[in-house]
This record gives structure tokens, sequence and C-alpha cells, in this order.
């Protein structure tokens, strides 16, 4: 009977290291998709200020900023760390009969535009960085990490897809905002023109405008834009035209091709 009783003490103190390592990996696994998803939202970051963004001791970011890195999810130039190749491979196997349509049509109008053409997919409350044409006209240029993730309410390409989501989509994704009012206004006027406009919202100095892709009930599902940096944004706006006609081809093909 001893016998029996210390044997079930120590299969119950096995199920509970058992357990406390399962939730010890979880906690490690959520770390490091915490930091991929901050440096994809905010660009390239230092590792303290990485750390005091996620509330994390600086010790378990160094060590897996160092894990990611060797994995090559995580990128070093000096201090700051950003989004690194393996995800754009990852990227890559996402709606591959989206990119396929669209890559082609995004070559044309950078090289008619002489600027980027990027392509935002939607998860959730998130646009994602699904492609991205980048023209050679102009040695400053614009470009995106493939894989980066921002608020739908945040810039051009995600309010362009933003305003044409159902109704109760919209009003949750706003409610979990702020500055709801003047989001509903950006989004009205979006609607209005059939085209979203930002500028220094992701990033300082850049401007975009961004057209929705929408299935047959029109409800949106990705967005083409095309950025520029500000010395060349006088013009932005004139070249719509040419982004709606793109936008349609795009989803002619898409459509066609399913």
């Amino acid at each position: 009977m001893l016998s029996d009783n210390r044997t079930s003490a120590r299969t119950l103190k096995s199920d509970y290291r058992y357990a406390a390592l399962v939730t010890e990996i979880a906690q490690t696994a959520d770390h490091a998709l915490r930091i991929l998803e901050e440096l994809g939202e905010a660009g390239p970051v230092g590792m303290t200020e990485l750390a005091q963004r996620l509330s994390l001791n600086r010790t378990v970011v160094h060590r897996l900023l160092k894990t990611l890195a060797a994995r090559g999810f995580v990128s070093r130039q000096g201090n700051l760390y950003h989004l690194g190749p393996a995800l754009t491979r990852l990227a890559e196997t996402i709606q591959p009969d989206l990119r396929a349509v669209a890559s082609p049509i995004m070559d044309r109008v950078a090289k008619a535009a002489g600027e980027t053409v990027v392509l935002h997919t939607i998860d959730g409350h998130q646009a994602v960085v699904l492609d991205q044409a980048v023209a050679t006209k102009h040695v400053v240029q614009v470009s995106h990490h493939i894989g980066s993730r921002h608020p739908l309410i945040v810039g051009a390409s995600g309010r362009a897809i933003l305003a044409f989501l159902p109704a109760d989509a919209v009003v949750k994704i706003l409610k979990a905002g702020a500055e709801t009012a003047s989001i509903e206004k950006s989004l009205n006027l979006v609607r209005k023109r059939g085209y979203a406009h930002s500028h220094d919202e992701l990033q300082l100095g850049v401007h975009g405008i961004a057209v929705p892709l929408r299935s047959t009930d029109g409800t949106a599902f990705a967005s083409l834009a095309i950025l520029v940096p500000t010395s060349r944004a006088h013009d932005l706006e004139r070249r719509a035209p040419l982004l709606t006609s793109a936008a349609h081809d795009v989803e002619s093909g898409y459509f066609a091709a399913g």
C-alpha cells in the first residue's frame, strides 16, 4: 500500500512538471510571435525598445531574437532588428493564386508609374503585405517587408480594405481602436472616391494611395497600393485611375482562375 502511494505521488509530481514545461514552452512561443508581430508593425527596433514595448525582460528578448535570427526570421542591422527572409519565404506560400494573378499586373503598374506597388491581404483586424513590385526608375524608392502587418485603420492599404467590409465587421474593428469618428469620416471618403490616401502613417516621408480588391458581392479581400516618397507625392492621386484599372484586372483574373 505504501509503495502504491509513493508511485502515485511520483506520477502526480511528474504530471505537474510536464504541465509546467508545456506552459513554459507555450509562453516562450507566444513571446517569440509577439516579437515578430511588433517588428512587423514597428519596423526596425532596438532590443531595449522592443523589450519595453512588449513588457518583457531584456534577457528573454535577447535570447529569442538570437534564436529567431539563427532561423532567418529576424535580421539585424547594427543595433536594430527587423523581419528576416524566412518570413518572406513563408509569405510566398500564402494565397498563391492571388499572388500569381497580381504579380505581372503589379509589375506593369510599377513600370508605368515608376513607383512601388504593394499588395495587401486581410488577416483579422490587420492588413498583411502579400507581395510588392519595386520599380527601378528612381534611386530613392519605398519598400515594405513581405509578411509585415499593421491595423486596418492605419494607412491607405488598410483603409481601402476596411471601407468595403460588411458593416458589422467595420463596427467591430472600429470599436477596438480609437478616434472612431475621424476614421468613419475617412472611410466614407474612401467609399466616395473609390480609393484611400495616406501620408506619414506607417513610414515617415511616405505617401500612398490604395484601391480595394473586391469579390462579386462588393466585399474587399485585399488592396493594391502605390507608395512614393514625399518628394514625388505631388501628382500621386492622379494615378488612382491606373491603380483602379489594375485592380479590376486582378479581380477578373483571380475569379476566372477560381
